[in-house]
């Protein structure tokens, strides 16, 4: 018996680690930059996106309003047309 308490006491001045320790300050601060940055980059590329939408819109737009200002569209209705065919570009 006193070698069973003798191993108990020994092993009690060792210390333990955990298996599931707390992220460092460092790793949180890295992790917050990444998903800024994603955010970031995201954004930058949605509004790119929509500003070419937005142009090729303006440039099909001003080719159809040249279009009935010679006069190709003889009524309303198709000048119309004709613009609906741009947003669904």
């Amino acid at each position: 018996m006193s070698v069973i308490l003798d191993t108990l006491f020994l092993r009690t001045k060792e210390i333990t680690k955990s298996k599931h320790s707390e992220p460092k300050t460092s790793s949180i601060l890295l992790i917050s930059v990444a998903i800024t940055m994603a955010i970031i980059l995201l954004m930058y590329v949605g509004i790119l996106y929509t500003e070419g939408t937005m142009k090729q819109y303006s440039i099909c737009r001003d080719k159809i309003v040249g279009f009935e200002q010679r006069g190709m569209y003889p009524s309303p209705g198709e000048f119309r047309l004709a613009l609906s065919s741009c947003e669904s570009k």
